[in-house]
């Protein structure tokens, strides 16, 4: 008898852990269908778009290197901050040229949007940076000193893809502000170069992949409702109508 309960006893527990199982495959399927908001990565296929990054020992991958080691050498304590607070991928990194209304609390609505721009964004380059693996300046030469914690792949750059995805969005929204939005995203870009965590083809391969992007999400129609009433938002916080 109490083999028999036992032997119950455990076919319950077996059931209930396959149910448990599934019910965790299921939720973790919707938790992957709802990661894209606009893009599923494999909308955008970068490495049939983008050259390889230089070998470390061609003369292109030494130009790279130094270059980094350049803007390591003429950074001064102004430039280390700038550097590190582009370190986050935000938006509101772009307030210095947008004006004062540009901030969180006047945005509910672009804020979200934005972050649901930089998240696909980052999704899709995620194949090209598996792809090439690049390591990371600091693994390259040792006298590279970071001034940034960096993860991952070094190629594309992923900031830098952020940088000029959202600058040619807001530059989109807010016309009147183009030449400034860009050389926002040029600085806010070239930063990860004197972070020293990127190389400079890095950042050119961001700033490719950023308009490739955006140019598949400025052809989206859900994507355009949401772009809409985020640029109506935005030009009514900083004055514009």
């Amino acid at each position: 008898m109490a083999s028999a309960h036992w032997l119950k006893a455990s076919n319950i527990l077996l059931a209930a852990v396959r149910v448990a199982a599934v019910l965790a495959a299921a939720l973790a399927g919707i938790g992957d269908a709802a990661q894209a908001r606009y893009l599923e990565p494999s909308e955008v296929n970068l490495v049939r778009i983008l050259a390889p990054p230089p070998a470390p020992q061609s003369a292109a991958g030494k130009a790279d290197i130094a270059a980094v080691l350049a803007a390591q050498a003429a950074r001064t304590d102004a430039d280390v901050k700038a550097a590190q607070a582009d370190d986050a991928t935000s938006v509101f990194r772009f307030a210095d040229v947008m004006g004062a209304g540009f901030k969180p609390e006047s945005l509910p609505f672009a804020a979200g949007f934005f972050n649901d721009v930089g998240a696909d964004l980052n999704r899709a380059i995620g194949p090209a940076k598996d792809r090439y693996n690049r390591p990371r300046p600091i693994v390259e030469d040792a006298r590279v000193e970071p001034v940034v914690k960096a993860a991952n792949a070094s190629y594309p750059s992923g900031t830098a893809t952020f940088a000029y995805g959202t600058a040619i969005l807001l530059a989109d929204m807010v016309p009147e502000k183009a030449a400034a939005i860009f050389a926002r995203a040029d600085a806010y870009a070239h930063n990860r170069v004197v972070a020293g965590v990127h190389y400079p083809t890095d950042v050119e391969a961001g700033r490719i992949s950023a308009a490739v992007i955006d140019y598949v999400l400025l052809h989206d129609a859900a994507f355009m409702a949401d772009f809409a009433k985020a640029r109506a938002e935005l030009r009514h916080a900083v004055g514009l109508q």
